[in-house]
């Protein structure tokens, strides 16, 4: 195995079901309220993230892209919690949206 590769150990693992786990749940709950969908353009972000870095070869290059993919989902979070309007959901998807920022949080510990 090459220095620069990545080995995937249980705790990476599990900690990438955990992201794919709470992105799903994001998705479902995102997709019921089709009104949100017009407001929230940074949600596409969210839905898209894992396919930034589940094809990573590098662990250089999957660092850079869970660090693309907490950005996008600390800005949407923000919108979230900054946002005046009360919806369908809304205190559920903060939730999922911390959830996925501490695990995608965990995951970068984990490849340093």
């Amino acid at each position: 195995m090459k220095k620069s590769e990545i080995q995937i150990t249980k705790p990476i693992a599990d900690t990438i079901a955990k992201i794919c786990f709470d992105t799903v749940e994001f998705s479902r709950l995102y997709d019921q309220d089709k009104g949100v969908q017009q407001i929230f353009q940074c949600n596409d972000n969210i839905k898209k993230g894992l396919k930034w870095f589940i094809g990573s070869e590098t662990k250089q290059t999957m660092a850079e892209n869970v660090m693309v993919y907490k950005k996008a989902v600390k800005n949407t979070l923000d919108v979230y919690n900054n946002l005046k309007l009360s919806f369908t959901d809304k205190e559920k998807i903060i939730s999922t949206l911390i959830n996925l920022n501490q695990h995608l949080t965990e995951l970068q510990e984990q490849i340093k």
